[in-house]
């Protein structure tokens, strides 16, 4: 029967599973598809419990205690894919153009699933176990969706973990730091609507490139102090768009995208406090409107300690190499969120030093990954 395949699911299922994901990717906010085969595969696993649309499609499974709960542990994989066109020619390559899992999500589910088929054949005597599968974590607005959402009120943890595949470094290769592991980070969006009119009587309309070249001088100029207190706090400007290519016509519209990077939450308002001042005052003289939005923000990710120390100990116990990371990450991932609910403690998990890297349109997830993952998995739980 099917659902005795998917209840066994050995290496080479697992595998065929993962693949599957791959073939059909949904973008963030989008994972209907992806939600309800999650949804399907659970059920079939008999969790004690199984919450679905939290959030929008996060899925969560709790696989309880035989005996005297001692503490209740949540493992949490990512649901959404990129907007990337995949070259990879894989036959089980993205069936959707400008649509892949270029991070590696699928593979994190892939071994999600993998763990809770072995607590589907063998509950733990003292600990209760939580599935997570989360939405939108590359648009930075899942987990703030998940928290906000009463069905997440019944998830409790003393403590949560994630993995990400790591290319770059030594397969299978477990990444662990202390405090800080990724960035915090957003978007801010200002857009400037003048009026337009023509290039011979510019006196009649309101042209925004005055005012767009004075935030991107000011971008460029008043950030040093922000830059300096953290080789890892980071402005860019992202785009910069004024108009379109046609010399008859003074342009009326405009817009600016800048991306922050910090490895502080509070460095990071305070960025964003400079640039919003900034735009105030440009407002107040600019003849028009301007709006500013705070687009994909996503938190620091701060590790738990003992969290930590439970992964290195875990990765001895598996048999895995691990290495302590000496910086934090500069990307970000929306995994910080949840330490607002409970401790979590995010690692890598070594992809191959010369694996294509993450979000790139060559990328693959390497399936290597998936049998020791769900083994570091039942280690951190049997620990």
């Amino acid at each position: 029967m099917k659902s005795n395949k998917l209840i066994r699911m050995d290496q080479k299922s697992l595998i065929k599973l993962r693949r599957k994901f791959h073939r059909y990717p949904e973008l963030s906010g989008s994972e209907m598809r992806t939600s309800k085969r999650i949804g399907e595969i659970l059920n079939e696993l008999n969790p004690d419990d199984l919450l679905t649309g939290i959030g929008g499609h996060g899925v969560a499974a709790r696989f309880s205690a035989t005996g005297q709960r001692k503490e209740t542990i949540l493992f949490r994989a990512e649901l959404d894919a990129i907007a990337v066109d995949e070259e990879t020619e894989l036959e089980y390559g993205s069936s959707k153009k400008g649509v892949m899992h270029g991070c590696g999500h699928d593979g994190h589910m892939t071994i999600l699933l993998g763990l809770a088929s072995k607590l589907h054949r063998k509950r733990q005597e003292d600990k209760d176990v939580w599935i997570l599968f989360q939405p939108s974590e590359e648009n930075g607005k899942g987990a703030a969706q998940m928290l906000a959402d009463p069905k997440f009120d019944q998830v409790e943890a003393d403590c949560a973990f994630a993995l990400h595949n790591l290319p770059g470094f030594p397969e299978n290769r477990v990444l662990v730091k202390e405090d800080v592991f990724a960035a915090a980070s957003t978007g801010l969006d200002v857009k400037f609507k003048g009026k337009s009119s023509h290039a011979a009587y510019p006196e009649q309309g309101v042209n925004p490139s005055a005012a767009v070249a004075d935030l991107l001088l000011f971008a460029d100029r008043e950030f040093d102090e922000y830059k300096s207190k953290n080789p890892l706090n980071k402005i860019v400007t992202a785009y910069v768009k004024v108009g379109e290519k046609a010399f008859g016509i003074s342009p009326g519209e405009g817009s600016v995208g800048f991306t922050l990077r910090s490895v502080s939450d509070e460095d990071l308002q305070d960025a964003i406090k400079k640039l919003n001042d900034k735009v105030s005052n440009i407002k107040a003289e600019f003849e028009g409107e301007v709006t500013l939005e705070e687009v994909e923000p996503f938190a620091v990710t701060v590790n738990h300690t003992e969290g930590v120390e439970r992964v290195i100990a875990a990765a001895d116990q598996a048999g895995l190499e691990w290495d302590r990371l000496e910086k934090p990450f500069p990307w970000s991932e929306d995994f910080g969120q949840f330490r607002k609910k409970f401790p979590i403690t995010l690692f890598g998990l070594g992809s191959g030093e010369d694996h294509a890297p993450l979000h790139s349109e060559r990328y693959d997830f390497n399936d290597e990954l998936i049998e020791s993952g769900i083994h570091l998995f039942m280690k951190l739980i049997e620990s």
